[in-house]
């Protein structure tokens, strides 16, 4: 049934697209476009025999070369854009173009839905609406109409329908369009042969009638006993196509075969059950039993055994499954006792693992098992931080004793033990190569340091073997000989600060007496004042130097007052411009701070001018420029020292600040300038940095508390 309605469904709506085609065929026709838009465009001074002459042309060629081509075109309409022009192919008959939608007459395809008979002689009708385009194709200069006859129409689509089973009483065919109006398809077109075309039943729509909508078709159709109904949509134009059929009548050719069947079915059942026995009793029971035993074993049952009840082939098969049950049962019992063992050996390990690493977890040391790779492969909690740093790439060796001499021996050509030629520090490739001996170094990991012992682990069954690094957080201890050592330096800075003040106080003391000597018999106005002056100060800068060296060593504090840091700066500008002058190098003073009053100490502030000035100028060497530019922020009046030198290494950035460090060569430099002047900007409330250690670039920044002008 749902195939025989979905074929009707199928050619019906493929009869009406090829209908829609041939419509727009029709319009496209270049002589029908061009005699119509004639007909639209006339003016009112062309004559009535010339519109006249050109509607009969265009009538006679609807009539001889168009409505004769398909049979199911009753009648064509031409209609202009306005509604105004209505141009009928067989004129007399307007019935059918009245109340038409908007859409017959507007830029797309259309289909009316079931339209009444025009006269009560006539059938119901359809019609189809397509555009016509002016010959250039620009713009639409109306509208085809086209009255097709349904009978003709359903016809024709059921006649060309193939594969279909004269056999079967052809169902109840209705057509219902978008708005409930139903078409009941008279049983003359369904009944195989289809009746012709040209046939005066089908011409005439003999049997056609259409049913407005009721309340009881607007719903959706509820199935009926006994009766098999379907409903299929058609794309094309939205209406549906529904069929029926009574299941009785297409039934009772075979409601009497139904105890025939049963009959047989009996005979063959008692036929077949006779048949099997024997096969059933020698056969099935001992395969069925074979297959219960294979399921024990496969559950896990070794013990199980079938019987051996023949001699033939299923007895030889029994007694060949015995065997094999019992050797898997006995195979069975040495893999469970070996299971077994292997368990107790595992609980054995685990205990053992258990006990050893609650042994590295108490550990205060940290423990680290490389690999073969010399990847990190076990670490307590300890070693986490070594670890972390140890990924990140971030930890730095110090070199321990066996890597130096290594070294050392290397750059004099003896023979000894060398480090990684490749490695930046000798100390990773120690420390981490499987193969290399016990060693131990210094590591620094952030803020720790830590004291590192590697040993090498026995061999596996391969050959290849790890190690086992155990680390020490000796941070504190580090520190504390530190500031021993500092301290140490400290003592031996004053014991050399005394003897150096007790043998140059004496001769810096006549040297300012005698400058100032001199400068009391110069007149004012002498040109050597200046120099004497210079000298005066200078001898005084030594005397408070020498002071310095002793207050570094214990600490005393400076006179702190009012100092003009501009006037400082060119005083030390005038202090070195001897030096500079024979050097030719250039120093640019840019004061552009405009309060230059800070509270500190006068004497000491221009020894750290001095120190930071000359510093630069011994960096740029000749030719070279320093550049000192004074400004001021919210606090501070900020002075920066720039020089265009070879800049400072970024791996001694941090350490030019530490006691006793400097990069000068041995004899040119003492290593206290930078931190003393660095503690006498603190001590004074500012401070003293590298800012930027870039060659062409490098400039150290003093800040300093502004003071009252």
């Amino acid at each position: 049934m749902q195939f025989q309605s979905e074929a009707y469904a199928t050619a019906l709506e493929g009869d009406l697209r090829a209908l829609a085609q041939r419509a727009r065929d029709f319009a496209s026709d270049g002589y029908i476009r061009a005699q119509f838009d004639a007909l639209v465009q006339a003016s009112d001074d062309t004559g009535p025999n010339d519109r006249a002459r050109v509607a009969d042309e265009l009538r006679a060629h609807l009539r001889r070369n168009k409505l004769p081509i398909v049979p199911a075109f009753r009648n064509l309409a031409l209609v202009s854009v306005s509604g105004e022009e209505l141009f009928l192919a067989e004129p007399g008959d307007e019935a059918w173009t009245r109340g038409l939608g908007p859409g017959a007459f507007g830029d797309a395809d259309w289909y009316s839905g079931l339209l009444p008979p025009s006269a009560p002689d006539r059938p119901p009708m359809l019609v189809i609406a397509t555009p016509l385009m002016s010959l250039d194709g620009d713009r639409r200069i109306g509208n085809l109409l086209v009255e097709l006859h349904p009978s003709v129409w359903i016809a024709s689509a059921i006649g060309a329908m193939r594969g279909a089973d004269s056999d079967l009483s052809p169902p109840t065919l209705r057509l219902v369009d978008s708005v409930g109006r139903t078409l009941d398809v008279p049983r003359v077109l369904l009944e195989r042969p289809t009746p012709a075309i040209t046939s005066d039943l089908v011409r005439s729509g003999f049997g056609l009638r259409v049913r407005e909508p009721t309340r009881e078709s607007a719903g959706s159709s509820l199935p009926t006993r006994g009766v098999f109904s379907a409903r299929l949509p058609l794309a094309v134009n939205g209406w549906s196509v529904e069929t029926e059929l009574q299941a009785q009548a297409e039934l009772a050719a075979v409601s009497g075969l139904q105890a025939r069947f049963l009959l047989v079915g009996v005979i063959l059942s008692a036929v077949t059950s006779l048949l099997l026995l024997f096969p059933m009793r020698f056969l099935a029971r001992p395969i069925a039993q074979l297959r219960d035993a294979a399921r024990h074993i496969r559950e896990g049952d070794f013990s199980v055994r079938v019987p051996v009840e023949s001699t033939d082939e299923i007895g030889e098969l029994s007694r060949s499954f015995n065997l094999m049950a019992e050797a898997v049962e006995e195979r069975a019992e040495r893999l469970q006792t070996a299971a077994s063992a292997l368990e107790h050996r595992k609980d054995e390990l685990r205990r053992e693992r258990d006990r050893l690493n609650a042994v590295i977890l108490s550990m205060r040391d940290g423990l680290i098992v490389l690999d073969a790779e010399g990847k990190p492969e076990v670490w307590n909690a300890a070693a986490k931080p070594l670890i972390d740093i140890l990924e990140s790439g971030g930890m730095d060796l110090g070199p321990h004793r066996i890597c130096q001499t290594a070294a050392v021996d290397a750059a004099n050509g003896r023979p000894g033990e060398t480090a990684e030629p490749t490695s930046k520090n000798p100390c990773v490739h120690c420390l981490f190569e499987p193969s290399a001996p016990p060693r131990s170094c210094l590591v620094e990991a952030g803020a720790s340091v830590y004291e590192v012992h590697s040993t090498r682990l026995a061999s596996d069954a391969t050959g290849r073997s790890g190690r086992v690094l155990v680390a020490r957080d000796v941070t504190d201890r580090v520190a504390q000989d530190e500031r021993q050592i500092h301290q140490e330096r400290l003592a031996v800075l004053g014991e050399v600060a005394a003897v150096v003040a007790h043998e140059l106080n004496n001769p810096l003391a006549a040297i300012n007496m005698f400058a100032q000597m001199i400068a009391a018999k110069l007149p004012e106005d002498s040109d050597l004042r200046e120099d004497v002056l210079v000298i005066e100060r200078n001898t005084q800068t030594c005397s408070r130097t020498i002071r310095e060296l002793l207050d570094y060593a214990t600490g005393s504090t400076p006179e702190v007052g009012s100092v003009d840091v501009h006037a400082t700066l060119q005083d030390a500008a005038r202090f070195l411009r001897a030096w500079r002058e024979r050097k030719g190098t250039e120093l640019v003073l840019e004061l552009d701070a405009a309060e230059s009053i800070v509270v500190g100490d006068e004497v000491q502030l221009r020894q750290v001018f001095v120190n930071l000035i000359m510093n630069a100028l011994q960096a740029v060497g000749e030719s070279g420029r320093v550049r000192v530019h004074s400004w001021l922020d919210e606090r501070h009046l900020v002075i920066d020292v720039e020089d265009d030198g070879p800049g400072i290494a970024a791996d001694v950035a941090d350490s030019i600040f530490k006691p006793f460090f400097t990069t000068k060569p041995r004899g040119e430099g003492t290593g206290l300038g930078l931190p003393t002047a660095r503690r006498i900007t603190e001590i004074q409330g500012g401070g003293l940095e590298l800012l930027d250690g870039r060659p062409g670039h490098t400039t150290f920044r003093v800040r300093l508390l502004r003071g009252a002008a």
